[in-house]
Order: C-alpha cells, then sequence, then structure tokens
C-alpha cells in the first residue's frame, strides 16, 4: 500500500477496508506503524495534523523480500493442486474427467 506512494493513517485504513471488507482501529494501526518507524522501515513526517509515511529503502527491501515469499507459498500451493492429462498432457487446476482411475482435461481426451 505504501509501495504506490507516501499514505496517512487513515488512508491505510481505507485500504486496507477496502481489501479485506474489514476496517483496523486506529488503536492497532498507528502503533503498527510507530514499530516499523523504530525499525527504520517507514519515515513518518506531519503534514498538517496528520502523520504520513513512506517506505524507506529499508522497508521496500523488505516489503519486495515478504512480497516474493508470499508469491512462492501461493505458487507452491497451487503446482500442488495441479494435475496432468494423461492424453493430451495439458495442466488441470480445477475440475478435470476422470476415467478409470486415469485424469483427463475432458471427455475427448479420456475417450481417446
Amino acid at each position: 500500500m505504501l509501495k504506490s506512494g507516501d499514505r496517512h493513517g487513515y488512508e491505510l485504513m481505507d485500504r486496507i477496508e477496502k481489501i479485506t471488507g474489514k476496517r483496523p482501529s486506529s488503536s492497532h494501526i498507528y502503533p503498527f506503524l510507530s514499530k516499523l518507524v523504530d525499525k527504520g522501515l517507514l519515515d513518518e513526517r506531519k503534514d498538517g495534523r496528520r502523520k504520513v509515511y513512506r517506505l524507506t529503502e529499508e522497508g521496500e527491501s523488505f516489503a519486495e523480500e515478504k512480497t516474493k515469499s508470499f508469491g512462492e507459498i501461493i505458487e507452491a500451493s497451487v503446482l500442488e493442486k495441479i494435475e496432468e492429462c494423461e492424453n493430451c498432457g495439458c495442466e488441470i487446476f480445477s475440475g478435470g474427467y476422470e476415467e478409470k482411475g486415469e485424469i483427463y482435461c475432458c471427455e475427448h481426451c479420456a475417450s481417446n
């Protein structure tokens, strides 16, 4: 969320609510942001009455690393569920057609 630019706490709360359907409370978000500032992952500056947060270089590296790790976890869980059609070799993620214990992408492949 901060990768696309500076944000104040309420903007972050709005974005989280939009993504998850649940709005975090300010009593949770601001202490968390303060910890990220303390760890050097965010910079904080005043803009009138609001605090605006920006990723530091270290924060950007951390976010990229975590995004990559998360992507690898998702990929591994998806790859685990992919079957291969016994006839044409195409990858089947969902559905497929099973006949005599073999997996096929469609009835046509099963009949060949």
